[in-house]
């Protein structure tokens, strides 16, 4: 049987490695930010697509998602291709919607930031 001060001693254990969880994902971020500053710099530099990008909030997802959403569904085909070659990303499988729309996917992983960076257009 436990005592309390066992169960508080576990209490406080869990309670330190969420934290430190929490923390781990925080830090992330930070590191995201650091890289969405720099690709936001190549988008007006370089003259790519302008996307939409989004940090993950949990640490099953990449760091970075950027999703190229705007006008038609070749011009969101050419933005994500430029994006492609200008970062170096590898393509994933495609995925194919019920309604025969295609979800073009690609991710590159940042090893100076140590994070992962998703690509995707719906075309």
């Amino acid at each position: 049987m436990e005592t309390i001060g066992e169960n508080g001693e576990r209490f406080v254990q869990e309670r330190e490695q969420t934290r430190s969880a929490e923390l781990d994902q925080l830090h992330v971020q930070q590191r995201a930010m650091e890289a969405l500053r720099d690709l936001l710099s190549r988008t007006e530099n370089e003259g790519l697509a302008v996307l939409t990008w989004t940090i993950a909030s949990s640490p099953s997802t990449s760091a970075l998602v950027a999703v190229c959403d705007t006008g038609d569904a070749g011009e969101r085909r050419r933005g994500f291709e430029e994006w492609c070659d200008a970062l170096g990303a590898t393509r994933l499988a495609d995925e194919v919607s019920g309604q025969g729309s295609t979800r073009l996917r690609a991710r590159v992983v940042d090893t100076y930031l140590d994070l992962s960076i998703d690509l995707v257009a719906d075309v």
